[in-house]
């Protein structure tokens, strides 16, 4: 057992840190920040990896003559972890109880900062390798877990790959991990130093560690707050920085190396219209691209716009490591467009043979706000990402007849949430938030390799995120809604998915995976009790039976998320049998209905939603018909009725005609909750 070692930064000999953390020294010396700052001895990484060291060795041997693919990554990633030893509290007791006196002394919030640095010799490594975390009302346990989570992060399938990929010697990569307390913020904010002025972040404590930083907004320094740090940080302009701010004083709180510089882009550029599509996701991004077609190099895509065939939901990191998206398939409804707009990439679909007029390097312009390619010429240029991401401000509180709420499923679209002036998460996809903790291993081989608890506080800790950052209003968690196709890539599934895609889906699984289905329930049940300000609904998926909802009805009370407990059961309405089924499920004791547009506009019309065919889609009379006939049963069996999708921002139509017949509320993507209350 390896314990953890942690010493204040200042007081670390500079030729044993990165140049980042050398730069950030230097300017604490100048511009002391009001908490302490610690450092894990980087003694601590070279005892961890002591013992993965040979498996990293004996698979670069094996790659000399055959590149790893995916499975070989994936294989070695799970070896190399179950190979790290444990940590031991060691000094972070000691630590820990420096941060609680910290806390007490300036009252107010308390939120626990954890930044991972890698670098070998005197060079930085991207900081977008390591694991970035701000951890609020942090415990002792909690934040033992991050740091051990923090360190198997660096043996993670992607940075694996990216190691061997840039020819970096592992053996050698040092790792330190910065950690200190923070109470109340006002604002935190990131600077450039070629840049004129420091830009906000957010309000609160956000940290800029996965993707392209988020566009200037929320609170601006004052002019004479701008001067004080550009004279703290002189000499630092090849780095990013994140700056906090209190009631009282502002301070350099980390210092990141920028592997990729987000400049503005050139205002007259010779570009040539390559292929068009589907506006898939609003925002524009000028950068090298990617063609992919085999997920086994998602360190390559970091920075590069990805193109692809089609966006399966397991490549949610790849997504998230691109500037933007480009699809041959899928429309407006697709999971690559989902997954796009939820994470703030823009996005075009539905371009014709895409992988084969585009190759891997060439310089693009992607347009996600009119569905245009353009080529660029082939000389360097930086790489820019405006994602459309707008912080509404509503000029005034209207009353409207009916509900605005947002459909989520990463922890990144919680930034938005506090300023977006909606009534609830009107949808929590529960299989898409999984992806992102699952480690591209399937949840049920987690159970059989005994870590049911450690999948567990996972998935606890993500469901208290969401319902922190939403409540007093409700959140509607969808329960699992596994698709065998999509999970059938991850590790252990072609052992755990059936080989058709449409028998097990959502409620009817359950039965056949009582394990699974009971660990959701009881991560539910903990988070229910952790977070009880936020109301909770939990919606079955895919129901075609009253027997099956029944059977997840018992499952709820077992685990004591029953109403008498303040938590109601809802059911989506997606699947055309439930036309016929409302007045049962009312007289079983359901709640409401949620009525999932894309699977409802599939299965009505024969189509796939994968491929775009426009003149099929959710405006269909056959669609409107079903839709109109669920909302006047919900109505007169007295039950909640929702709608989840994007068809009323889509169809200037919709929104009166839902209103009309008494829908009472709509769930819609962040980016277009505005347009909707502009509507309304």
């Amino acid at each position: 057992m390896t314990s953890l070692l942690l010493e204040p930064l200042q007081q670390y000999p500079a030729e044993a840190l990165s140049p980042t953390l050398v730069a950030l020294q230097e300017t604490q010396k100048v511009l002391p920040p009001p908490h302490p700052v610690w450092l894990i001895a980087t003694s601590v990484w070279q005892q961890l990896r002591s013992g993965v060291i040979p498996l990293w060795q004996a698979a670069c041997d094996r790659w000399q003559e055959i590149p790893p693919n995916s499975t070989d990554l994936k294989a070695l990633a799970l070896e190399m972890t179950h190979q790290l030893p444990p940590l031991d509290v060691g000094e972070l007791e000691t630590v820990f109880a420096a941060c609680h006196h910290f806390w007490q002394q300036q009252g107010g919030e308390c939120h626990l900062v954890l930044t991972t640095y890698l670098w070998q010799e005197s060079a930085d490594l991207p900081w977008g390798l390591g694991r970035g975390a701000v951890l609020n009302d942090p415990s002792l346990p909690l934040c033992h877990q991050a740091i051990e989570a923090a360190f198997a992060t660096l043996v993670r399938a992607k940075n694996l790959y990216t190691y061997w990929q840039q020819g970096w010697d592992f053996c050698q990569v040092k790792a330190g991990i910065l950690l200190y307390p923070l109470s109340t913020i006002v604002a935190s904010g990131w600077w450039r130093g070629t840049e004129p002025t420091l830009r906000a972040i957010a309000s609160g404590v956000a940290l800029p560690h996965q993707g392209i930083p988020l566009p200037p907004r929320g609170v601006e320094l004052t002019p004479a707050e701008e001067q004080q740090l550009h004279q703290a940080c002189r000499g630092g302009a090849s780095h990013l920085w994140v700056w906090h701010r209190s009631q009282t004083q502002v301070w350099w709180g980390q210092c990141l190396a920028e592997p990729l510089p987000v400049l503005p882009a050139p205002q007259t550029v010779a570009h040539t219209l390559l292929a068009e599509g589907i506006p898939a996701a609003p925002g524009q991004a000028i950068a090298p691209a990617i063609v992919v077609t085999d997920p086994c190099a998602p360190a390559a895509v970091a920075g590069r716009i990805l193109v692809s065939k089609s966006i399966p939901p397991h490549w949610l990191p790849l997504v998230n490591a691109a500037v933007g998206v480009i699809c041959e398939q899928g429309g407006l409804t697709s999971h690559g467009a989902i997954l796009a707009r939820e994470l703030g990439r823009p996005a075009v679909v539905g371009v014709a043979n895409a992988t084969q007029q585009i190759s891997s390097g060439m310089t693009l312009f992607l347009d996600g706000h009119r569905g245009s390619i353009y080529q660029l010429p082939p000389e360097p240029l930086p790489v820019v990402a405006t994602p459309s991401l707008q912080t509404p401000s509503p000029q005034a509180v209207k009353r409207l007849p009916l509900q605005v709420m947002v459909n989520v499923s990463q922890v990144s679209a919680l930034r938005l949430l506090r300023s977006l002036p909606c009534d609830g998460i009107g949808l929590l996809r529960s299989e898409l938030m999984l992806l992102a903790f699952l480690d591209h291993r399937h949840p049920c081989h987690w159970l059989e390799q005994g870590e049911t608890e450690q999948l567990r506080d996972r998935w606890v800790q993500h469901l208290c995120e969401f319902m922190r950052a939403i409540a007093p209003r409700p959140l509607f968690y969808r329960t699992l809604d596994l698709r065998p196709a999509d999970y059938r890539q991850l590790l252990g599934g072609h052992r755990f998915e059936p080989e058709t895609d449409w028998g097990l889906r959502g409620v009817s699984r359950y039965p056949h995976c009582p394990d699974l289905f009971h660990l959701e329930l009881s991560a539910l049940a903990i988070a229910h009790r952790l977070e009880e300000s936020c109301p909770l609904r939990i919606v079955l998926p895919f129901v075609r039976s009253v027997s099956e909802v029944a059977y997840c009805q018992k499952a709820l009370a077992e685990h004591g998320l029953a109403p008498n407990a303040g938590v109601e059961l809802w059911v989506m309405a997606e699947v055309p049998a439930i036309l016929f089924l409302l007045s049962d499920l009312a007289n079983l004791g359901v709640a409401g209905i949620t009525i999932g547009t894309n699977d409802l506009t599939q299965l009505l019309l024969g189509i796939d939603r994968e491929i775009a065919l426009p003149e099929l889609n959710e405006d269909h009379p056959a669609v409107r018909g079903a839709i109109a006939q669920l909302i006047q049963e919900a109505k007169a069996h007295h039950l909640g009725c929702s709608l989840c999708g994007e068809a009323p921002t889509r169809y200037p139509h919709w929104l009166p005609w839902l209103t009309d017949l008494g829908l009472d509320s709509i769930s819609v993507s962040p980016e277009v909750v505005t347009q909707v209350f502009d509507q309304l």
